[in-house]
């Protein structure tokens, strides 16, 4: 997009976008026009073609990634006696759904480079009362799930991967959210595939499955359609309103056959980005795996120098620069308000969190990208660490 404006960027590259069009269009009009606006076909046929997308047995379509996170871990009765550590450096959902449960949420410091929890850095923060893990793939790159697994596994605790990230990472060639006791997913509008809000719960165990597909309708043990007669149910365990709507189901279904056109697309934009600024010693990029996918939720650059004010300048350029930027995330979560008033934490608690919450700047993403486009982002940043180098 281009703009011919005095004192205002000749060009915009927005951040992100989701890549909607007339098909879309389509599916939500002969949903609207069906009148089964809920507990439909279109929520059956989306869990069919993503469990089958991922290879596992059962997926639970949700209002949101935060209520699959909840519900997978109420599937296991987590409570108020249990620990489940989680990443610092994330989004807030991973711990609230912990709390939630009335579960305690405890932090592990992250990778430097990654910012993806380790067996190391798990293994600092165990104790007696640990029930679970709730790590996250964080911006689509794979935790070292071997390491993890086999921790979790001596430890006998429960595994679970927060996937918000990561619809199309693979660790050593197996979809992540398959490694643990259930994978959730967020189908967030510039996620690499939307259905405007939704989430999805995976899991291979069919009683879980069943647990989760109950608990996110209210506990009714018995949806509209298969009902001998209506209005006749029971209610047979505590439940929510987590349901997905038929409309967001029917996007969701569109969105899965674009999904390999749109992962495709993201590691060329990485690639580009990748060659156009590794030789820029500025910029520490995100790093490669020999064994791993990386679905580029967002490519997350970390800005090489002493202060965070240096990220911050370059933040404001490239928006001066008509260049839409994010920052994942820019305080870890023990220091949100919430968590440092419930539980005492303080600056310097989390050293690694606070690097990368300090250091990173996101650049855009996505299928509405073209290679001028990549080139121009490259061009800027290169000028802005040039022009920051000489000062």
């Amino acid at each position: 997009m281009h703009i011919v404006s005095k004192g205002k960027p000749t060009r915009i590259v927005n951040f992100g976008r989701p890549f909607l069009n007339e098909k879309e269009v389509q599916a939500v009009s002969e949903v609207l026009l069906s009148g089964w606006l809920t507990h439909g076909p279109k929520t059956e046929a989306f869990e069919q073609n993503f469990s089958k997308m991922i290879g596992i047995n059962h997926a639970v379509a949700v209002s949101s990634c935060t209520a699959a996170l909840h519900l997978g871990l109420m599937s296991h009765d987590i409570g108020p006696s249990d620990e489940v550590i989680v990443p610092a450096q994330t989004h807030v959902a991973t711990a609230h759904a912990v709390e939630f449960c009335g579960a305690t949420p405890v932090f592990a410091d992250v990778d430097p480079i990654t910012a993806n929890v380790t067996a190391e850095t798990i293994s600092r923060v165990l104790t007696k009362k640990t029930r679970a893990v709730q790590l996250v793939h964080f911006a689509g790159y794979p935790c070292e799930m071997d390491e993890i697994q086999a921790l979790c596994k001596a430890n006998h605790i429960l595994l679970f991967e927060d996937c918000a990230h990561a619809v199309g990472s693979y660790y050593k060639d197996q979809p992540v959210g398959t490694f643990g006791n259930g994978g959730s997913f967020s189908f967030y509008p510039i996620k690499h595939m939307t259905t405007i809000e939704g989430g999805m719960f995976i899991t291979s165990q069919d009683d879980i499955a069943h647990r989760v597909r109950i608990s996110r309708a209210f506990g009714i043990d018995t949806p509209p359609h298969k009902r001998k007669k209506p209005g006749f149910y029971d209610v047979t365990t505590l439940g929510y309103n987590y349901r997905m709507t038929e409309v967001e189901a029917a996007i969701g279904l569109v969105q899965l056959n674009k999904l390999p056109e749109i992962i495709k697309h993201r590691r060329h934009v990485a690639r580009l980005y990748t060659e156009g600024l590794k030789q820029n010693d500025y910029f520490q990029l995100p790093p490669e795996s020999p064994h791993s996918a990386h679905g580029f939720f967002v490519y997350n650059v970390l800005v090489n120098s002493k202060t965070s004010a240096d990220r911050d300048t370059c933040l404001q350029y490239l928006k001066s620069q008509g260049i839409g930027t994010s920052i994942y995330y820019a305080t870890p979560v023990p220091l949100m308000s919430y968590y440092r008033n419930k539980y005492g934490f303080k600056e310097g608690d989390f050293p690694n969190a606070e690097h990368i919450a300090d250091k990173s700047v996101a650049i855009p993403m996505g299928l509405h990208l073209s290679d001028d486009d990549v080139e121009y982002v490259i061009d800027k940043m290169k000028k802005w660490a040039t022009e920051r180098a000489g000062k």
